[in-house]
């Protein structure tokens, strides 16, 4: 086995681990918006806790291997590699940015053990970023995976990826919805 051999299994490891850490926090952003009993909340919120530990360090090694890769193929002169990595970054900001303080906001109103369930708890469960920002990550990263089949010159791997833009709004946009949980009507 040869050390690029070796890097390009840990590449491929890393987008494995990165779109485990991403589906697991789909399901389990998806699952607190069901508005579930607290003990299956505590299980959620815990499976939500545990996807940042995967696709966090994914990415890291994502980067490192795939620029070692780029160095022995000339990549950074190729449209698809930069557009690749520039994505990824953005990718981790959004999670950095915008997930990553809401989930630590609804953790710490779920841990105020309070009667019943808390209103800013109801509130941030079903805060539409969540689920949003995790949907249009998991579409950019297939943006990227169609980059690194495709091999495409920047031009057209700029078009890939607004593209995977698009999708990812389009499938974000239902975030905003209500759930049917929450258009039952509370007779008076």
């Amino acid at each position: 086995m040869t050390l690029y051999a070796l890097i390009l299994f840990s590449h491929i490891a890393g987008a494995f681990f990165l779109f485990a850490g991403l589906a697991l926090e789909w399901a389990a952003v998806s699952y607190l918006r069901r508005n579930p009993p607290r003990f299956q909340a505590d299980s959620s919120l815990h499976l939500a806790g545990v996807a940042p530990r995967l696709y966090g360090p994914a990415l890291g090694v994502i980067l490192l291997s795939g620029g070692y890769l780029g160095s022995k193929i000339d990549g950074f002169s190729q449209g698809w590699v930069l557009v690749s990595v520039v994505t990824l970054f953005f990718i981790g900001i959004i999670g950095v940015a915008f997930t990553a303080p809401r989930y630590r906001a609804l953790l710490k109103t779920f841990e105020k053990k309070t009667e019943g369930e808390s209103s800013a708890f109801q509130d941030r469960r079903r805060d539409p970023v969540l689920l949003a920002s995790v949907r249009f990550r998991i579409a950019l990263v297939f943006g990227i995976v169609l980059l690194m089949v495709s091999k495409l010159d920047l031009r057209l791997s700029l078009i890939t990826i607004a593209c995977a833009v698009a999708l990812g709004i389009l499938v974000a946009i239902p975030s905003w919805r209500r759930s049917p949980i929450e258009r039952v009507q509370v007779p008076n």
